[in-house]
C-alpha cells in the first residue's frame, strides 16, 4: 500500500469514526456534513465578522511563515556559531536544555504582556519557543559530519569557504528540511493557541469566538479547515520539494 492510499484509509477511518460518535451524540459530536456545509458558509459567505475563513486562514500562515523563518535562520545563525567557536558551543550546550524547558502558554503570556496582544507578539513568542528545537536538530547535523571530508578539502587547498560551500552546506540541507518541516507543522499549533489570548483576527481569534458561543460545530469546522490546509502543504508542497531537493542521492 503506497502513501496516498494509506493517507486515504486513514482519513475514510476518521470519517467513519466521526460519524458513528455523531450519532451516540449529535450536539458533542456535530456530524461531518453539518462541519463540511460550514466551512463552505465560512469560506464563502464569511464568518459573524464579515471576513472569510480563507482571510483568517491566510493571516495565521502568514504568523506561522515568519516565526518559522525566524526559528530556522536563528537555529542555522547560532549552530555556525557553534561549530566556528567552541565558546559560544559551550555557552549554548549549557543553556539549550534550559531553553527548552519553559511551557508553550507561559512564554507566549509573557512575550504578549511585554510587547502586546499583536502579531509580533505571536511570531516572537512561536519563534522563541521552536527555535531550540531546530538548534539541536541542526547542530546534530554538523556534528555528524564526516572529518575525513573536511581534511580532504584542506589537502586541495580549499579555503574555509569552499568548505563550507561544497562539504557543510549539502551534508546539513537534510537537516535544515528536517527542522523546516518540523518547525512548520508545529508553529502551526502554539500560533493558534497564541492567537486565542485575544488577538482579533487568524484562525485562532475564531475559534476562541465560537467556543466562548458553545458552538462545538463551528470550533471544529475552524479545526478541519486548518488541519486540511497544513496536510495539504506538507504533503503537496514541502514533500515534493525535499524529494527533489535530494533527488541526486538516488540518482
Amino acid at each position: 500500500m503506497n502513501r496516498t492510499s494509506r493517507i486515504a484509509v486513514s482519513i475514510a477511518g476518521v470519517l467513519v469514526a466521526w460519524t458513528l460518535l455523531s450519532l451516540y451524540d449529535a450536539r458533542m459530536f456535530p456530524p461531518p456534513l453539518t462541519v463540511a456545509e460550514l466551512i463552505v458558509e465560512f469560506t464563502v459567505d464569511g464568518d459573524i465578522d464579515g471576513n472569510s475563513a480563507l482571510y483568517h486562514l491566510w493571516v495565521t500562515f502568514g504568523r506561522v511563515l515568519l516565526a518559522t523563518a525566524l526559528a530556522l535562520t536563528l537555529a542555522v545563525a547560532i549552530g555556525i556559531a557553534m561549530k566556528a567557536n567552541d565558546r559560544v558551543a559551550r555557552v549554548f550546550e549549557a543553556w539549550l536544555p534550559v531553553w527548552m524547558t519553559p511551557p508553550d502558554v507561559v512564554v507566549i503570556l509573557i512575550v504578549m504582556v511585554i510587547v502586546g496582544f499583536n502579531s509580533q507578539a505571536v511570531v516572537l513568542s512561536v519563534a522563541f519557543v521552536y527555535t531550540p528545537f531546530a538548534l539541536v536538530t541542526i547542530w546534530q547535523g554538523i556534528q555528524d559530519l564526516d572529518p575525513n571530508l573536511v581534511e580532504m578539502g584542506r589537502a586541495f587547498e580549499a579555503d574555509r569557504s569552499l568548505i563550507w560551500r561544497y562539504v557543510y552546506v549539502p551534508h546539513l540541507l537534510s537537516y535544515v528540511f528536517a527542522s523546516l518541516r518540523y518547525l512548520f507543522g508545529m508553529t502551526w499549533k502554539v500560533a493558534v493557541i497564541a492567537e486565542v489570548f485575544g488577538i482579533s483576527n487568524g484562525v485562532g481569534a475564531r475559534v476562541r469566538f465560537w467556543f466562548l458561543q458553545g458552538n462545538i460545530a463551528e470550533v471544529l469546522a475552524y479545526a478541519v479547515l486548518f488541519i486540511g490546509v497544513v496536510l495539504v502543504i506538507e504533503y503537496l508542497v514541502l514533500s515534493p520539494i525535499q524529494q527533489r531537493a535530494f533527488s541526486w542521492r538516488t540518482a
